[in-house]
């Protein structure tokens, strides 16, 4: 247990399966594990519904029995379980349609290495192997691989890798993305991510935030008047109204109309028919024509007289008159 092995718990899929049994392999070696007790220490490490297919197992076969199994025919077992028939299929579809992308070598080699293994069937006899990793390289480099007739799959991983590193110097192929690029290009759009994730909490924390500073920078009208001096507001010496909250002398005017100078009521919704005269009753009586002025210029704009209009105008129509008969005498006298 000091080589720290890895579990399985049955949903890794296919190719977390596959990484269990390298890794298993690995600890034999370095432990030195016997064939008899391979399976037995691999048992130990599974989890979830691994381990209760695999007490089912030993319930069906026994104890000893069970763990009398060959380490490949147990192999064969788990993967008919957690590593079924459509699966297979989907393996085997990716495996024959598997691409290199850009320049990325050790992917590639990576990913067809794991799908010949989940899938057998595909590279038995050894050259349907070969065929099918040249099949998938790069065209800047599959015809250089395929010219060398190599007939062992690790001399042609070891030549497409080495091509491909010329290939990248020589700007034919476009340059990898190392594992520092990589964390640096994903830092954005992880904490684009993070945020969109708590976008609602973090807007609720931002308009409590703002709502905040409305109350802290809100002051009372008695606040304000008392800074004053550093808000920039009223600096006179006019008392302050409790009424309208402005500063100003003699009787408050909030809430008065100021046209016809009556409570209740504003101007916009004032109803009187001529605005008041608020200095009426200390100034003298005014001329005709000012009075006329003060009443709203009811009379005639013409002659100034009240009760009719410039259009009714007496002395209007009267100059109209004389201006039409003066034009029929002088085109009576241009006729004649």
């Amino acid at each position: 247990m000091d080589c720290r092995p890895s579990t399985f718990s049955g949903t890794e899929g296919a190719v977390g399966l596959l990484h269990w049994f390298e890794k298993l392999e690995s600890v034999f070696e370095m432990c030195k594990c016997p064939e008899a007790r391979r399976v037995k220490y691999a048992t130990g490490t599974l989890e979830g519904i691994a381990l209760t297919w695999w007490n089912a197992q030993v319930q069906m076969l026994g104890l000893a029995a069970a763990n009398a199994t060959p380490w490949n025919d147990f192999k064969e077992l788990i993967k008919r379980e957690y590593c079924t028939r459509d699966d297979i299929h989907k393996l085997e579809v990716e495996f024959f349609h598997l691409k290199m992308t850009g320049s990325e070598i050790k992917a590639y080699t990576k990913r067809s290495n794991e799908l010949a293994i989940l899938c057998p069937t595909m590279v038995d006899p050894p050259i349907k192997r070969i065929e099918l990793y040249l099949k998938g390289l790069a065209p800047e480099i599959q015809s250089h691989v395929t010219s060398a007739n190599l007939d062992n799959i690790q001399d042609i991983q070891r030549l497409a890798h080495r091509l491909t590193d010329q290939a990248v110097e020589q700007n034919r192929l476009p340059k990898r993305i190392s594992a520092t690029d990589a964390t640096t290009s994903a830092t954005p759009s992880d904490n684009k991510r993070k945020w969109d994730g708590d976008s609602s909490k973090g807007s609720a924390t931002a308009q409590s935030q703002v709502q905040q500073r409305k109350t802290d920078n809100y002051q009372s009208p008695g606040q304000q008047s008392s800074g004053s001096h550093r808000q920039g507001g009223y600096r006179g010496n006019l008392p302050r109204c409790n009424t309208c909250n402005k500063h100003h002398n003699g009787q408050c005017n909030k809430g008065r109309c100021q046209r016809c100078l009556k409570m209740g009521h504003e101007a916009k919704d004032c109803r009187s028919s001529r605005p008041a005269n608020q200095n009426q009753q200390q100034q003298p009586p005014a001329p005709q024509n000012q009075q006329q002025q003060q009443r709203g210029n009811r009379g005639c704009y013409q002659c100034g007289a009240e009760g009719h209009f410039k259009r009714d105008c007496p002395q209007l129509n009267q100059e109209q008159q004389q201006q039409q008969q003066s034009g029929q005498w002088e085109q009576q006298r241009g006729k004649q």
